[in-house]
């Protein structure tokens, strides 16, 4: 999709009051926790992480370009499953990976969202599923649950040793992985992917989009500590559903980024794609700032509500926006990513990555996204490095 596109739909929750981007009608408020008290900071749970080098940084985008993606798909031996919210069929790199997995014998189950946004807009994923199925693959859209299928992810022989999941922050567009000629006077898009190895964490998300590709089945709670789901809600009240449907078991996503921020000693380093107001984790980043935490952002021009940006300011947050392309020619780049990396240099160290907006409600709480928590080392200094290019490369807000 065109990132001009892209921006314009964060900016119509980002700096509006709306709980939530990805969907007209928010979500119920008695579903969230409250995000500030008269009694004091907001508190949570230690954060569970496994500390593996089973889930490490795959790429950055668009750094390592679809090459990346290609050597996934060109890797797969008996299936190969993606679960996105966006997919262009006439995206070749992309479509002739496809073909040389389906012409080896490959499996290929290819999920789309039923609903993009804004809602109400052409929403081409019918059109793209038809154009796929008649390519060959195995399409479907997704269950009506969600206010949005968000999440972004690709698994190559599943059920075997060698399973292993891509765990993604962008779609399968060619606007993600460098410039899009159609579109000459925008620059690149920022993104990162994760690759895990783990048995039991691929499983889980292999049985997770099982339970999701019709025939739909109720999914398997999720009992991995470093795979970060939504929705987290215990019922969707959004436009894809005509009345609150019960979710049972709920995400984790909410309470494990509120844990991750809460949990924070000495740093935030944040990509905000958008960050809006309300939002159930604006204050704990205020109380980690009150705290004496360095919170450093990096986002889109407009991306941040003005009222939140304002508050982050005064507390102490230093906020840069549109970091430059990193081809070198001086266009900006747009962050899609929405990578945290909590206390960096230190034992300690966390990132996550994935789909989830952490900072936009409905992405929490009705929307079916994933991400990871990244604790390898060497991922850790990849991301951290990127962050600080972009964080040096910005206009400070």
């Amino acid at each position: 999709m065109r990132a001009a596109l892209r921006l314009a739909a964060v900016l119509a929750c980002a700096v509006t009051v709306a709980t939530a981007c990805g969907g007209s009608s928010p979500s119920t408020e008695s579903a969230s926790p409250t995000a500030s008290s008269p009694s004091g900071p907001v508190t949570a749970a230690p954060l569970d992480v496994v500390r593996t080098d089973a889930i490490s940084l795959h790429s950055i985008q668009p750094d390592d370009g679809i090459d990346a993606v290609v050597a996934f798909i060109d890797s797969a031996q008996q299936t190969l499953d993606i679960a996105v919210y966006q997919m262009s069929p006439t995206y070749l790199p992309l479509l002739q990976a496809l073909d040389r997995a389906k012409e080896r014998g490959v499996r290929i189950r290819i999920l789309l969202s039923s609903t993009i946004y804004p809602p109400g807009s052409a929403n081409d994923n019918p059109q793209y599923a038809d154009e796929l199925r008649g390519m060959g693959f195995d399409t479907a859209l997704s269950r009506p649950e969600f206010s949005f299928s968000h999440w972004k992810v690709l698994v190559a022989d599943a059920g075997t040793p060698d399973g292993r999941a891509l765990v993604c922050d962008f779609n399968l567009e060619i606007g993600y992985f460098g410039l899009d000629p159609s579109y000459p006077d925008e620059g690149a898009t920022r993104g990162m992917s994760v690759l895990v190895t783990d048995r039991k964490d691929v499983d889980m998300i292999a049985a997770t989009i099982d339970a999701d590709f019709p025939p739909y089945q109720p999914w398997p709670a999720n009992t991995r500590p470093n795979l970060v789901w939504s929705p987290s809600d215990s019922t969707c009240d959004s436009v894809s559903c005509a009345t609150p449907y019960p979710l049972d078991p709920v995400g984790n996503s909410r309470d494990k980024m509120l844990s991750l921020i809460v949990g924070a000693d000495s740093s935030l380093d944040v990509y905000a794609q958008a960050l809006a107001k309300p939002s159930v984790l604006l204050q704990p980043l205020l109380d980690a700032l009150a705290r004496g935490v360095e919170v450093r952002i990096v986002g889109n021009e407009g991306g941040i509500n003005t009222d939140a940006l304002q508050e982050l300011k005064a507390a102490g947050a230093q906020i840069v926006q549109n970091p430059t392309d990193p081809s070198g020619d001086g266009r900006v780049m747009y962050i899609h990513t929405k990578t945290i990396v909590a206390d960096r240099g230190t034992d300690r160290a966390v990132a996550y990555v994935g789909s989830v907006n952490p900072f936009l409600d409905e992405s929490l709480q009705t929307e079916r996204e994933l991400g990871v928590l990244v604790t390898e080392a060497a991922s850790l200094q990849r991301i951290l490095d990127t962050f600080e290019r972009d964080f040096d490369s910005g206009t400070p807000a």
